[in-house]
């Protein structure tokens, strides 16, 4: 999942997957520069299934 300036729906975006009743998956997040309260709102949760990552631009 790409993320920049997310901060309105990726809480909830990332619970919708959580809460799937298929559970052997790796979500991969990759915040893409914002500069709002993404990662913040990303790096609340606390599941293991989650990777995340950072850019600094354009997700190549």
């Amino acid at each position: 999942m790409a993320a920049y300036n997310a901060e309105k729906y990726i809480s909830e975006a990332i619970q919708s997957i959580l809460d799937q009743t298929y559970t052997d998956f790796e979500l991969i997040i990759v915040n893409d520069g914002s500069t709002d309260t993404t990662k913040e709102k990303i790096k609340a949760f606390d599941d293991p299934r989650i990777k995340y990552y950072e850019n600094e631009g354009i997700v190549k």
